[in-house]
């Protein structure tokens, strides 16, 4: 007698869109488990929380004002800095000047930029030395360094800083973080200019731009 056929049946196959599917949501929750945790950001240095100690010494960003080192600042921020030397066009008023294009404070991301300390001849010959010089909209002449011109200013202490955030801030959220300033002026720019005194804080208001917070000590 012969013997029955026997039909095999194949297994079923998963359409190749539920693999990559199933695969990719694996692979993520993987790098979910293993992405380090954020460091908790130090309060203190939250814009609204700048403030002078006993000896007069503006507090701000997790910098010290005529304190703090551009080196410091690299520490905290990075090293992704640009550092430049400006004028008046007819060469005088020479200052010296850190940027920093993007630096987070906690879930604030800025600019920030940095004027540094320097006596006259340092900065006569970092001019003499520089690289290339332009003249910016506003006419100042602009020098770009050498990398050997800026590792000079490495320990230059820090005079005063401009924090430039990438998201605009409403009245609202000024007052509910700095309170209310002590005076506001419209200046020869135009611009609001508001005052927080105990910060040490001038808070540039534009409404066509994002806001500029400067920090300044008499020291």
């Amino acid at each position: 007698m012969s013997k029955p056929s026997q039909t095999k049946h194949t297994p079923k196959k998963l359409p190749v869109f539920w693999i990559l599917f199933f695969i990719s949501t694996i692979g993520f929750s993987l790098m979910l488990l293993i992405q380090p945790d954020r460091e908790p950001v130090d309060t203190a240095h939250l814009p609204w929380n700048s403030s002078f100690d006993g000896q007069g010494k503006l507090h701000a960003l997790g910098l010290t004002l005529h304190k703090s080192t551009l080196s410091d600042a690299m520490a905290l921020y990075g090293k992704d800095v640009e550092v430049k030397l400006f004028s008046d066009k007819d060469e005088s008023n020479k200052s010296l000047e850190a940027y920093f294009p993007v630096i987070y404070i906690g879930s604030i991301k800025a600019g920030l930029t940095l004027k540094l300390e320097a006596t006259n001849e340092e900065l006569e010959n970092a001019y003499s030395n520089g690289k290339k010089t332009s003249l910016t909209t506003s006419g100042e002449r602009e020098v770009e360094l050498y990398t050997s011109e800026i590792a000079k200013f490495f320990n230059s202490p820090i005079s005063s800083m401009a924090l430039i955030p990438r998201n605009n801030l409403t009245e609202r959220a000024i007052d509910k973080r700095f309170g209310q300033p002590d005076r506001k002026e419209i200046q020869s720019d135009g611009l609001a200019h508001w005052f927080f005194d105990k910060l040490g804080l001038e808070l540039i208001i534009d409404a066509e731009g994002p806001e500029a917070l400067q920090y300044t000590s008499k020291q």
